[in-house]
């Protein structure tokens, strides 16, 4: 029975039963044998009936529409045998400014085509496991594929992921590169056709002659050849594995692009895929590579030796490249035949290669072995000249140096990499943007900063951040102007204190810099190059300063077409962001720009100043001499130089800003790009007016003190003279404070004072040890505490044998830092012996010099509460006392 039901079912199916609506009974079978399995009721049997019937015809139907389609199609499909015959692709052209031919992506002339057996098996099998394991599987194409291609083009994601390599093939040969379901039919029919007339190992053969590996680099000789110099055959599996990652994203993966390290991550992805995920012979079975062979490939150090490669401006070429992958698609900008108008100036662009490889060279005796610039229209953005190097075409340096890695065995001088674009400290050169963001914030340039010994907030409450000057010197008051103009340490760390690390980042950003964005990671030291940028970012926010505060992102390209002349891409001034005030800008390129401001720090001939030509500049070299940078620009161009190694080795110490370095190769080409073009003044905005101020302090005049002009920001102005001049009443007997007593009988005389006060109240006692150390004459000193002198109508002082001892600026309860200065002042008859300090009972000090006091270096066990007490002495042996409980606090930013 159970055989016969199985007969029943199989042979016949529901539909097979009846005829003319009538039950029809099997021979062999009885009529209970047959109602057994169908449904009771009438009508659920009818409309399985019905829906068989319709998926019948359902399916005839679409049978027919499958041969329709495949029909229509066929008509105007290319002849698959033109791949033995097949001349060259169209090729994309890339264009000057001026139309000046720089460089065609392929062509026939850059690809050698070669047999399978020439090529090594770890080629193609690398190849199967990335791009498509079960070749030897399918008959050219995969239904999963497609149905997840058809499925993102309905869902506007479009056509991606479903190509074998059979379809790649076709795709890549005889079909346009637009991503349409028409499109993807056709490559259906041709794949299929393909599979038909061509073996397995003629179709990849077909597929690695045909391939995109990036740069000039087409089919698997001309790639083999291009990045390690061997020939197909000759390859390691690692470097198998590299080549074989590479056709998903060429410009991006590619060692001469501008990450040549996500190369080596994609390579390590290929090698993890051969391990686990194997490929499918032509045996059907699947095969891996083992464990000892993984490990071998993962650890082998891969070897750039390539051939030459001729073209202009290569590393413009490859980093514009990239950012037509981005708005295209890869296949399009390798295949499909695009006329591309850059931004370079070829005839600026060989200038600027010429003087950084000659002055690199000049520089070697200083352990300079490459350099890097970009030049940029500050109204535009556009750019004029991208250096990614000294050369593209010279050997790597050291001989037999390893690209890619810091440090020793790493190469000095690595022509590939796109420094430009790399991720290198600044130095100094940011600092123009933290000073921006201070006059933004309405200071103005006259503020007068304290370049003096300063501890900030560090690691460890015994581990301040003790920032110094490049060549050691503290020069005391310094203006803003001066202080950004002599490249200060100092006040270049107090300025990012004062307006915040987030601010000074916020406008970092607004002006171009991505580089920033892990904020946890910055303290104050990021004023002076403690964070990475990339030299193309950091000149485009100097032609921030240079186009009146407007920010436009630097850009490569002016225009795009097709093949068919249609325009794909045209660029447009929008005039970009305002990131900075027009009268920001203004004051920042003033100083840059005024040679007497550096002056201090750089002499008045250096190679800062361009004879003849008004051009703002400025420099950064980082602390241990790994990077050297000079920028300067004009209203019609911002330059940016860098120089250094690429492993990261430390330069020469010798290497001095403005004298050698970065400098002479801006030097020289500015004066060179500048000698036929008219002198560019920053334009003076018209709320910003020049006016005379008080010298020492930026206020107004003060007596017949020294004087100098500046510029202000209407609003910004000073209204009065600084507090820091105090004429002050003193008691002459005593020297403090008049006091009413003292005033009443006359015994006082009036005098003018200079207090130098800290930029920041917590800064006080640090500017008072320094006053102290540096200044004798007693203007600089003026008393804080009132006189005790105590005088009876015969105009005697009542109380000679008292002394009065006060800490002056500081009360019970006051925290202070590890480092501060306790300032002790002394009102007595006779004339003060000396005074003594004592901290929690043990003496610190002893003091026998006016100004008294003690300047305190205390270490971390020191942190928490203490009693200081300072006794003094006459010469009449009379003494007095003070106690006073203060908090240390230390220097943790915590």
């Amino acid at each position: 029975m159970l055989v016969a039901k199985k007969h029943a079912k199989s042979k016949f199916g529901i539909r097979g039963l009846f005829k003319k609506g009538k039950l029809v009974i099997p021979k062999g079978l009885t009529e209970r044998d047959v109602t057994k399995f169908l449904p009771k009721d009438t009508k659920t049997l009818n409309l399985l009936v019905t829906l068989t019937s319709l998926a019948l015809i359902g399916i005839v139907v679409g049978v027919f529409v499958v041969i329709v389609v495949f029909a229509y199609f066929s008509r105007s499909l290319p002849n698959p045998d033109r791949l033995l015959e097949r001349s060259s692709e169209l090729s994309t052209r890339f264009f000057d400014r001026n139309g000046e031919l720089i460089y065609e992506v392929f062509g026939e002339k850059n690809r050698t085509l070669v047999t399978i057996d020439k090529i090594s098996p770890f080629v193609t099998h690398a190849t199967l496991s990335t791009e498509d394991s079960e070749f030897y599987l399918h008959s050219g194409f995969s239904f999963r594929g497609m149905l997840r291609a058809v499925r993102n083009t309905f869902t506007g994601e479009g056509l991606q992921g479903g190509s074998t390599i059979t379809q790649q093939v076709i795709k890549n040969t005889l079909l346009t590169q637009d991503r349409t379901l028409p499109r993807k039919i056709k490559e259906l029919i041709l794949s299929l056709q393909l599979e038909n007339r061509y073996t397995k190992e003629e179709i990849i053969q077909m597929y690695l002659n045909e391939t995109p590996y990036g740069g000039q680099n087409y089919g698997i000789f001309s790639a083999s050849k291009a990045y390690f110099n061997k020939t197909p055959d000759q390859l390691t599996l690692s470097e198998a594995a590299y080549l074989a990652g590479l056709p998903q994203r060429p410009s991006y993966y590619s060692q001469f692009g501008s990450n040549p390290e996500a190369g080596i991550e994609r390579r390590n992805y290929v090698l993890y895929l051969l391990k686990e995920r194997g490929w499918v012979g032509s045996d059907g079975r699947r095969y891996y590579i083992n464990d000892e062979d993984y490990k071998k490939a993962m650890e082998e150090e891969l070897t750039f030796d390539t051939a030459k490669v001729p073209l202009d401006a290569p590393h413009f070429v490859f980093y514009t490249k990239k950012i037509l992958s981005d708005m295209f698609s890869e296949e399009m900008v390798e295949q499909g035949g695009l006329r591309v108008t850059t931004s370079i100036d070829l005839k600026t662009q060989e200038l600027a290669q010429k003087i950084v490889e000659e002055e690199v060279a000049n520089a070697n005796s200083l352990n300079v072995w490459n350099g890097a610039m970009v030049v940029l229209d500050p109204k535009t953005g556009q750019i004029l000249a991208m250096v990614g190097s000294k050369g593209y075409n010279i050997d790597p340096q050291p001989e037999g140096c390893t690209s890619g890695i810091a440090g020793e065995g790493g190469c000095k001088f690595d022509p590939y990499v796109n420094v430009t674009t790399s991720l290198r400290q600044p130095g100094s050169a940011i600092k123009p943007v933290t000073y921006a963001t201070m006059l933004k914030q309405g200071y103005p340039v006259s503020f007068p900063f304290l370049d003096v010994p300063s501890l900030f907030e560090g690691s460890a409450p015994d581990k301040p951040y003790e920032p110094v000057n490049y060549d050691g010197i503290f020069r005391g008051v310094m203006s803003l102007r001066k202080s950004l103009g002599n490249s200060l340490n100092i006040p270049a760390v107090k300025a990012l204190k004062i307006v915040g690390i987030d601010n000074m980042i916020d406008q970092s950003e607004s002006m171009g810099i991505t580089t920033f964005g892990d904020r946890q990671r910055y303290g104050l030291a990021l004023t002076l190059g403690g964070g990475e940028t990339r030299l193309l970012e950091l000149t485009g926010a100097y032609s921030v300063f240079a186009s009146k505060g407007r920010f436009r992102q630097p850009t490569p390209i002016i225009e795009v077409k097709d093949s068919n002349d249609t325009l794909l891409y045209k660029w447009q001034d929008t005039g970009g962001i305002q990131s900075l005030s027009e009268e920001v800008a203004f004051l920042i390129s003033d100083i840059l720009a005024d040679n007497g401001a550096r002056s201090s720090a750089f002499g008045t001939g250096s190679l800062l100043v361009i004879p003849n030509k008004t051009v703002s500049a400025k420099t950064g070299t980082t602390d241990d001499k790994r990077d050297n940078y000079a920028l300067g620009f004009t209203p019609s161009v911002a330059v940016g130089v860098w120089v250094g190694n690429n492993n990261n080795e430390q330069m020469n110490p010798n290497v001095a800003s403005g004298i050698t370095g970065a400098t002479p190769i801006w030097h020289r080409f500015m004066a060179e790009y500048l000698k036929d073009k008219e002198d560019e003044k920053p334009e003076v905005p018209k709320n910003v007016k020049k006016m005379e101020i008080d010298e020492l302090t930026g206020m107004l005049p003060y007596g017949s003190r020294g004087r100098r002009q500046e510029w202000f920001i209407e609003g910004t102005e000073p209204t009065a003279p600084s507090d820091w001049y105090q004429r002050v009443k003193v008691c002459e007997q005593d020297g403090r404070i008049a006091s009413d007593s003292c005033e009443k009988y006359g015994d006082t005389e009036e005098k003018t004072f200079v207090r130098i006060q800290a930029e920041l109240k917590e800064w006080q006692t640090l500017v008072d040890a320094w006053v102290k150390e540096n200044y004798e004459d007693e203007a600089y000193f003026p008393p804080l505490m009132r006189s005790k002198l105590e005088y009876n109508s015969d105009g005697e002082v009542d109380n000679k044998d008292d002394v009065y001892v006060e800490a002056v600026g500081l009360k019970d309860g006051y925290s202070v830092p590890l480092n501060f200065r306790l300032n002790v002042e002394v009102s007595t008859y006779h004339d003060v012996e000396r005074i003594t300090i004592y901290m929690d009972g043990e003496k610190v000090a002893e003091d026998s010099n006016e100004p008294y006091g003690y300047n305190f270096k205390l270490g971390k066990d020191k942190v928490g509460e203490h009693e200081f007490e300072i006794i003094a002495r006459n010469d009449n042996d009379d003494k007095g006392s003070t106690k006073v409980r203060l908090n240390i606090s230390g220097y943790s930013s915590q």
